[in-house]
């Protein structure tokens, strides 16, 4: 369904899930052969971890990401946190060299916050950007004829410029949009300092994201893996098994080495892409 789920448990070992998340986020993969990379996978995997047949003590999620779509990024932080309260285990995540925008919306949720100094996060804010084609198209001689029902069904309109009632409206989704990822943030961490900026969008170094409550501790994986351990009461993982998504690679990911293949089509809807993102 989603790659197979290791599951090592015995009833005398206590049990730690561990989940990485890379790389830009979105609900689905980039790519003509690139099933990889949506949120899909993740969220089977947290869903997967609220069957109370089968015990669970504990989630580690590993991150390195610069965020990504908003929706996405939401979706699997309000799932990360339904997993957290009603398995009632401690969540700990480990940045590594970035973790910012939606993927600090999904890091938030958690217990425990580790970085290294050299991890840059925060990014707590959105952002829409659309293509505008209108000075090529007159270079090129090309026109573009809309015919629409409702005048703003054809909002971002790459063939014209954006009215300022265009402009006005989508500042108000981004403002929403931005409203939603505070709360959220504030939600889980409310101790944050310096909100003026900590919620402007700038993204900080872990130093100054410690000073202001965005992380706990500086670390590394096994900083955070250790720590998960203590908050399990295990001084060690001898008894401890653990739940992992084992990713199976397709013939032709395997052939290019992991490389995707872009045609015309993908670049110019990566070009055009206009879903609104957190930053």
């Amino acid at each position: 369904m989603f790659g197979r789920i290791k599951k090592l448990w015995e009833k005398e070992k206590k049990v730690m899930a561990i989940l990485n998340i890379e790389g830009p986020i979105r609900a689905t993969g980039e790519g003509r052969f690139r099933k990889e990379g949506g949120t899909q996978e993740i969220l089977d995997f947290l869903y997967t971890l609220l069957d109370k047949e089968e015990r669970l003590d504990g989630l580690l999620i590993r991150m390195d990401t610069p965020g990504g779509a908003a929706a996405a990024s939401e979706e699997v932080a309000l799932l990360l946190d339904r997993v957290k309260k009603e398995r009632k285990i401690p969540v700990v995540v480990t940045m590594a060299d970035v973790c910012c925008s939606g993927g600090y919306m999904i890091a938030c949720v958690a217990d425990t916050l580790f970085a290294t100094r050299g991890t840059m996060t925060g990014s707590i804010g959105c952002i829409m950007q659309i293509p505008n084609f209108e000075g090529l198209s007159k270079k090129l001689g090309v026109t573009y004829v809309t015919i629409k029902a409702g005048k703003m069904k054809d909002i971002g309109n790459p063939s014209r410029e954006m009215t300022e009632e265009e402009k006005e409206y989508l500042n108000g989704f981004a403002r929403e949009t931005h409203d939603i990822f505070r709360n959220l943030v504030l939600s889980h961490r409310p101790d944050i300092k310096n909100q003026d900026e900590m919620f402007d969008g700038r993204p900080v170094g872990a130093v100054q994201a410690r000073e202001n409550g965005l992380i706990d501790e500086f670390g590394g994986y096994y900083d955070a893996y250790d720590h998960l351990l203590h908050l399990m009461g295990e001084d060690n993982d001898k008894h401890v098994e653990f739940w992992q998504i084992e990713h199976k690679k397709g013939f032709l990911l395997r052939l290019l080495g992991g490389q995707s293949l872009l045609s015309g089509k993908d670049i110019l809807s990566l070009l055009t892409d206009s879903a609104i993102r957190v930053r």
